[in-house]
């Protein structure tokens, strides 16, 4: 059996065995297409023993091995700390057909539709198609994105709900967007990724502001330029170090964006004065 979806640029098939694929996700759904013209194809196998790699092992991050096998490399996921042998997924990335092995066990039923999206490397093929995925919460505001970014537990969701709450804004994304630089200019894109958060919807929007949040006793909002921007927007990156085309692919499209999106610098209480000082930044911007 198999499945299209489309985002942020990037058309991928899914493939399973018809009696292994998963029920429709609320995170997958609403990107599925009827057909795609030239997707990357993933191909899922259901096997008791992942095979082993065969070349050098390239990085290591928490619960993910990357082997470089040729061209291309290998991920490991699962619980790896010990070694290849304890993960749960075998994923084969460098062309057009990727291959993704999943470990079976009495549980297993199907092959989730968390599984499908942990196998994609989205960073890399978001990074190839021109954009790059952003830890942020996606709002539209009257048919544009405001993307707030800041280190976990600050506040990016707190402040999406205030705009929804005081400006009838509303939440695409309570977690991750793809920013793509294209010929249209730096548009958010809704993608399937949305971690914790509820609200995981397919929408493409110009972006009025990328703001970096930090919490302080009272609001005070600062533009940022240079640098500084590019740096704030870089946090929020999420990148495959090891491999250099997407470093650089990814770097120039992050300087691009500083260079023409508003990027501001909010310290503020969780309350509307938060939504005031952005409003009344981005009219003086006239982002909104």
């Amino acid at each position: 059996m198999e499945k299209y979806y489309r985002f942020a640029g990037v058309e991928v098939s899914v493939c399973i065995p018809d009696e292994w694929m998963y029920p429709d996700d609320r995170q997958l759904a609403p990107f599925r297409i009827p057909r795609a013209e030239a997707p990357h194809i993933f191909h899922f196998d259901p096997v008791e023993r992942l095979t082993a790699p065969s070349g050098m092992l390239e990085a290591l991050i928490p619960g993910v091995r990357i082997y470089r096998e040729g061209d291309g490399y290998v991920r490991y996921i699962g619980t790896v700390e010990n070694g290849w042998e304890n993960a749960y997924i075998r994923a084969e990335h460098g062309t057009k057909e990727s291959h993704v092995q999943v470990k079976i066990n009495k549980k297993l039923t199907h092959i989730g539709a968390k599984t499908v999206l942990n196998s994609m490397g989205a960073e890399h093929l978001v990074a190839q198609a021109g954009g790059f995925l952003f830890h942020c919460s996606y709002i539209d505001i009257g048919g544009k994105g405001i993307l707030f970014t800041a280190p976990s537990g600050t506040g990016k969701s707190t402040q999406a709900e205030l705009w929804a709450e005081h400006r009838d804004a509303e939440i695409i994304n309570g977690d991750r967007a793809a920013v793509c630089a294209n010929g249209s200019g730096i548009m958010a894109e809704g993608i399937p990724f949305c971690g914790s958060s509820s609200h995981c919807s397919s929408r493409t929007l110009p972006i009025a502001a990328i703001v970096y949040l930090s919490q302080a006793p009272k609001t005070v909002i600062r533009k940022l330029r240079g640098v500084e921007a590019f740096s704030k927007i870089w946090e929020g990156v999420s990148i495959n170090t090891w491999i250099r085309e997407d470093v650089e692919a990814v770097s120039n499209a992050v300087l691009r964006t500083a260079a023409e999106i508003p990027v501001y610098h909010l310290a503020c209480t969780p309350d509307e004065s938060a939504v005031i000082a952005l409003e009344e930044a981005l009219r003086r911007q006239e982002s909104l």
